[in-house]
């Protein structure tokens, strides 16, 4: 077990991200670094050092988006940061200071991360900012305001090279990241045509796991554009690009419905005018075309002409016409197909919104731009709700923040008694390993120590063969561009450049050629104190928080089916406003669920002989919403009295079933047995009652897809009792907890 777990982790130290590496990104770091360190060391600046780490942090922050978002994000960054230079440097001054100041100061700045992820990057940078401050202390008052200064200098020149002399597009990130979903919609039609031809069932559930997937990318366009948009007067593109959001995201939930209806299809219908799968799969791949083409249009800044799709349900539709005119096809293949016609018109025309909408893309933006829902940049929140919104024990950011004072400040003291060389690469290593959850900070633990060690070992190569100062800076500012560039690909590459970067720097500017070694040993304390943080100071293993997030995801599916309910009830369509939040909460709800699942895989005492169960439930939770989905395209369902009866109960049951179902998976107890669902809605049942047999008459296809529904709780309910019965050690009604420690 201890072998794996080590094989396991190892893997994943050396996993690459399927991205590329960020060359521009990392030309412009080292820039940003190295022409504040060559200017200020050429003309014997005061705090040189501190200009170029005020151009080297400031940026990092530089996301892309509006020039009013990204200015403001990199100033107040550049702000926090020189203020922190500042406040360390005169901490420094009294030793007696330096520790309570570490504490509350570093403590404040990890608690930015309840105002979001770039705050959060704001808090590190001006937490690692004091850190250096204080490990560096200034001999007067007005050496700790020059060095501010200098912070603020390098973070302007920064600022300069990112806003004026190397500027992007304010729209390219958001074009690309709303291209991105239309890519990932190709994708995943074609994966769809391929699953119709071969109806294998494993095929089937690859489609189901792209689903996270898909849903992230459309988030992250989300979130890009409305960074895009925050403070941008003009409304056109921005406008046309949420459109085109909307439509990819349209399209993808058109996608999950056919998929539900297509694996619902039995075996394939031949006869003389052939199988109308082949019909399906011809469209699908003409699906996704059409989204590569949408692609091309979002992507590229010049007009083009519009592409004119040939695809629609309607041959489908004249194919189910024939077969069923020859009696080839029973009652309920025939409403099958006919849906699936149905969904693939409506699939084109979402597709030709999409597509009148990219072509418009770089022209003049309309008087009247087209609705679309209100982005979360809309919506005004006062700045202290998150902050008495997480001031519990129970929120994660504080917990973290506090964890990450308290070794930070361990760190501080360790270097204050012994007095290591370089010692604030010991509090450095610790605020850059800690993170929020245990499996990502032992994670990135493994990956700053190996890193470490790789690149001081080739520092002290270098050095060796290597004595000329034009060429070593040379050399660095290369190292320093690689450095940035390779963070998307693998942090312990990331770690790898930097140490020999910034090793081979300071041994440049001090004579002091054996830093390398100072350095992995100044790493190997700060990954310890970091992994002893962690492990025990209010540690809350993914073990105890996945049942949660689980039920949370389950709980998501059951909001999903109830506005579905209530529009059976009230005897119309779905609300469309509710239907579009309650998907997008069972989205994010899931993913949550899922990534909860893999951080709980890399926590190195994570046990792995009940994995399937929970393996069955993440996946069955997105099929039980696929068919949620496949439900809400419905435009009406038969409104007579019994069929009302007979949905009326079934949803009461499902309901309740759902509730109990989330309620156990989170508390660790035996879920409730199901009801029979079959009955209610009189599926293959020998004598059904009036209500079933109405069902069974007047809405074979509902039924069909409302026992698909029944047949997905089924396997959830299986999975939790199954997962229950994996716990030897945990008695068979009831447990304190889902999984155990080992």
């Amino acid at each position: 077990m201890l072998h794996r777990q080590l094989l396991d982790h190892a893997k994943a130290v050396a996993r690459f991200a399927p991205v590329r590496p960020a060359v521009k990104a990392g030309l412009r770091a080292a820039l940003a670094f190295f022409v504040p360190t060559v200017v200020g060391t050429a003309l014997h600046l005061p705090g040189a050092l501190w200009l170029a780490v005020g151009g080297f942090n400031t940026s990092f922050v530089d996301k892309g988006g509006s020039y009013h978002a990204r200015f403001r994000a990199m100033g107040g960054t550049a702000l926090a940061a020189a203020v922190s230079a500042v406040m360390g440097g005169l901490a420094g001054m009294h030793p007696a200071l330096a520790i309570p100041a570490t504490l509350l100061w570093v403590t404040a700045w990890s608690f930015a991360g309840v105002y979001g992820a770039a705050a959060n990057l704001t808090g590190n940078i001006a937490a690692t900012t004091f850190v250096i401050a204080l490990g560096l202390p200034a001999p007067t008052a007005l050496h700790a305001l020059e060095s501010g200064v200098a912070v603020l200098g390098g973070s302007a020149w920064a600022m300069l090279l990112s806003l004026v002399l190397w500027p992007i597009r304010p729209y390219r990130p958001a074009r690309k990241a709303v291209a991105a979903c239309f890519d990932a919609v190709a994708d995943y039609a074609e994966g769809l045509s391929r699953a119709v031809q071969g109806a294998r069932e494993d095929a089937w559930q690859a489609l189901i796991q792209q689903h996270g997937r898909i849903r992230e990318t459309l988030e992250v366009a989300r979130t890009t554009l409305a960074a895009t948009r925050q403070g941008r007067g003009e409304r056109g593109r921005g406008e046309r690009l949420l459109v085109l959001l909307e439509s990819a995201d349209a399209m993808f939930m058109g996608l999950i419905a056919l998929g539900e209806q297509l694996e619902s299809l039995g075996p394939p219908v031949s006869g003389p005018v052939g199988d109308p799968r082949a019909a399906v799969a011809v469209a699908l791949l003409d699906c996704a075309n059409t989204a590569r083409d949408l692609v091309r249009l979002v992507e590229q800044e010049g007009r083009s002409r519009r592409p004119q799709p040939e695809w629609d349900g309607r041959a489908l539709k004249d194919a189910v016409g024939d077969l069923d005119a020859r009696g080839l096809v029973t009652r309920l293949e025939r409403a099958r197909l006919t849906d699936i016609a149905r969904l693939l018109t409506e699939m084109r025309e979402r597709a030709d919104v999409a597509l009148d909408t990219a072509c418009r893309l770089p022209g003049p933006f309309p008087q009247a731009p087209p609705p679309a829902r209100a982005l979360a940049e809309e919506s005004h929140v006062s700045l202290g709700d998150p902050v008495r919104a997480h001031l519990t024990l129970d929120s994660e950011v504080l917990r973290h923040a506090l964890r990450v004072g308290i070794t930070t400040t361990a760190a501080v003291y360790i270097a204050s008694v012994f007095r290591p060389n370089h010692g604030y690469w010991v509090t450095l290593t610790v605020l850059t390993i800690m993170q929020p959850y245990t499996g990502p900070t032992f994670l990135k633990a493994l990956q700053r120590v190996l890193g470490t060690v790789v690149g001081g070992l080739l520092a002290i190569a270098v050095a060796s063969w290597l004595q000329d100062p034009r060429a070593m800076m040379g050399l660095l500012f290369c190292t320093a561009a690689m450095c940035v560039s390779l963070i998307p690909l693998n942090y312990g590459l990331f770690t790898i450049f930097a140490t020999l970067t910034f090793v081979l720097l300071a041994e440049l500017g001090s004579g002091d050629w054996t830093l390398a070694t100072v350095r992995i040993v100044n790493t190997l304390i700060g990954g310890g104190l970091a992994l002893a943080g962690t492990f025990f100071l209010w540690q809350r293993s993914e073990e105890q928080r996945f049942p949660a997030q689980l039920a949370d995801a389950l709980r998501a599916d059951r909001e999903f089916f109830a506005v579905l309910a209530r529009a059976w009830k009230q005897g119309g369509p779905p609300d469309a406003t509710a239907l579009a939040e309650a998907r997008r909460k069972l989205g994010l709800a899931t993913i949550n669920a899922e990534t909860s699942f893999q951080r709980l895989l890399n926590e190195p005492r994570w046990r792995t002989e009940t994995v399937e169960p929970l393996m069955t439930l993440l996946a069955f939770t997105r099929r039980f919403a696929a068919v949620c989905t496949l439900l809400a395209s419905r435009r009406s369902v038969p409104s007579t009295p019994a069929v009302q009866e007979a949905l009326s109960r079934y949803a009461r049951a499902m309901d309740a079933s759902m509730e109990d179902l989330a309620d156990a998976v989170h508390h660790g107890r035996r879920p409730s047995p199901l009801p029979a669902f079959d009955v209610l809605i009189g599926w293959n049942v020998p004598t059904p009652d009036a209500a079933g047999a109405a069902m069974a008459a007047e809405a074979p296809l509902l039924q069909s897809q409302l026992e698909r529904l029944a047949r997905q709780i089924t396997v959830l309910h299986t999975a939790a009792v199954r997962r229950l019965e994996a716990l030897p050690e945990a008695p068979p009604q009831a447990q304190t907890s889902m999984i155990t420690k080992s």
